[in-house]
């Protein structure tokens, strides 16, 4: 074993925690449970130092002229993990999965039969790039029942000071490494430079997404042209809905959807879903949907629209999130997006730890590890209009794939459980991002060293745009820039939390109250599932067919008596 020592936070912060100086971490823990979606260290010595496994989890075994190999335990579009192989040819595509080698010998051929997960790179459905500089903002335990309460102050309640936009190239790369680091290789976002991950949302196409055929998507903040927070609740102007020209002018329309508990919430979906508005479709994934109930549940289903939950962004600011178990049990495609680093998750490791914990302790466990797994990777394509060409170990699709350290959690859990550690190698098209040093050697020359938690690694910023160099990303983050990374058994630097506070709920999970949302089990409709009264269901708890059941743990929230 090899023994990194946990570095005070003061000293972490100094350091600034990029390669070309120690390690960035945080002396912030999450509670014992990890409840809050904080990561707990695989093991700890007796001096407070994290025990990480020796050994290679992957090894250079063949140098090779054309295209890669990748050697594992894959994670499959379906099915159990199994062990196999990945071929990606020169051209960026997946030709092989299974049994790939012997059909590709002029292929590098990377063998992570040491413990090596292969998977899909992850797909972050949901973020505002240009807003990942500074951190979090310091919320404490206000929170809003409307995105325009914070934004503008709208219905009276405490509006939050404007947070600062990316500027420049750096700042930008800075902000899409943190994904890449994260295992990320595509975002549905705004800002964002070519070079580092995807942005499936830049309009028209750019570098980026020139190696996919799909047309990008819409990404729109403010679907009811409402962006000064001065419409009234229940105001529906369909003049100034994005019409389905415009809406549609790509691929997917991905706009922002009921992101509160207020009426005024829930009204957002009301509108956009009139038959002459046209925009809520099976080419719709709609971000947020906190202001979701059965009833907009079920026509999100019918229309065959997806879902994009940022979870720890909701729970920061509202207190509350999308009722995940009732569109699980609708039926409903769910992807998961880190929103923005102000009140969101760093990155989508970061972001499925949250998802993670909350299914855990809130959820009743209504997700699956395929599940959290899926969200992750292939829904968040899906969501994004590209899901036949990323986010899947499959034939034909482009080689946009990640190798996680397996050892200490294997299967789909090496991905949900992962730390900064945990990634070994990020492939965009079969060219890697960033990885363990003699795997991206043997793919790429000229990458960046970099010492990421003491581990020998390299970053590519060959293509990025603007020239951004390694010093750039250094400087910058020490004038004040957020961190890179944080190391296992480290919560990154104020984090918003992820455990659901309102002050009608302010104590968690209890013997009393096991879904900790201020409703005692005795009285509770879903004792084991979170679901608190809120403002657009007349403050008590949605039981849309009067079952006694309520809407969060029904199987069937709009028939009556079916339970």
């Amino acid at each position: 074993m090899i023994r990194f020592p946990v570095l005070p936070a003061t000293l972490a912060l100094l350091f600034g925690g990029l390669v070309l100086g120690p390690v960035a971490c945080s002396s912030e823990r999450g509670t014992a449970a990890g409840e809050d979606g904080g990561v707990e260290p695989d093991a700890e010595g007796s001096d407070g130092s994290v025990v990480v496994p020796t050994g290679d989890v992957c090894k250079v075994a063949r140098a090779g002229t054309a295209g890669v190999v990748l050697r594992g335990s894959l994670l499959l579009p379906t099915g159990e993990p199994t062990d196999g192989e990945v071929a990606i040819s020169a051209q960026g595509k997946i030709t092989c999965v299974g049994q790939c080698d012997a059909a590709n010998a002029s292929a590098t051929l990377l063998d992570c039969s040491g413990g090596g997960v292969i998977a899909p790179a992850l797909v972050n459905a949901h973020d505002h790039t240009d807003y990942n500089v500074k951190g979090p903002y310091p919320v404490g335990q206000t929170r809003w029942t409307w995105r325009h309460g914070w934004r503008t102050g709208a219905l009276g309640e405490k509006k939050l000071p404007a947070m600062p936009k990316v500027s420049g190239n750096t700042e930008s790369a800075i902000a899409e490494l943190r994904f890449v680091l994260g295992g990320s290789s595509a975002v549905v976002g705004s800002g964002g430079i070519d070079g580092l991950v995807r942005n499936l949302a830049t309009f028209p196409k750019n570098a980026d997404t020139a190696q996919l055929t799909g047309k990008t998507a819409t990404f729109d903040t403010f679907p009811l042209e409402d962006s000064n927070g001065a419409r009234t609740p229940a105001a529906c102007d369909p003049t100034k809905v994005a019409n389905p020209g415009g809406a549609f002018r790509g691929g997917n329309y991905v706009p922002h959807v009921g992101e509160g508990t207020a009426e005024a919430a829930k009204d957002e979906f009301a509108c956009l879903s009139q038959a002459s508005v046209g925009v809520i479709s099976n080419r719709t994934a709609m971000i947020h949907a906190v202001g979701f109930g059965a009833s907009e549940a079920a026509a999100a289903k019918t229309a065959n629209a997806k879902i994009i939950w940022s979870p720890r962004s909701n729970i920061v600011l509202y207190g509350n999130t999308a009722p995940i178990s009732l569109f699980k049990a609708t039926g409903l495609t769910i992807a998961l997006g880190t929103d923005w680093l102000p009140s969101g998750s760093m990155n989508m490791l970061r972001e499925l730890a949250c998802a993670s914990s909350l299914n855990e302790k809130y959820f009743a466990k209504a997700l699956s590890d395929r599940d959290l797994f899926d969200i992750a990777t292939k829904n968040g394509a899906e969501a994004a209009g590209y899901g036949a060409e990323i986010g899947q170990l499959t034939v034909g699709y482009v080689g946009d794939v990640a190798v996680f350290d397996g050892r200490a959690h294997a299967g789909f859990r090496a991905v949900i459980d992962a730390s900064t550690e945990d990634m070994r190698l990020v492939l965009r098209g079969g060219v890697p991002l960033y990885g363990d040093a003699p795997l991206v050697d043997a793919l790429a020359k000229g990458c960046d060293a970099a010492s990421i938690c003491g581990l020998d690694r390299r970053v590519c910023l060959g293509d990025v745009e603007g020239g951004v160099k390694w010093a750039d990303i250094d400087a910058s983050i020490k004038a004040g820039n957020y961190p890179l990374f944080f190391c296992r058994g480290e919560t990154p630097k104020d984090e918003p939390s992820c455990v659901p506070y309102r002050d009608t709920y302010p104590n968690g999970t209890s013997a009393t109250d096991r879904d900790g949302d201020g409703v005692p089990d005795a009285t509770d409709s879903c004792p084991a599932v979170f679901n608190p009264p809120r403002g657009m269901d007349g403050n008590v708890q949605a039981d849309a067919d009067a079952d006694g059941a309520g809407d969060a743990c029904d199987a069937k929230p709009l028939d009556k008596g079916a339970k």
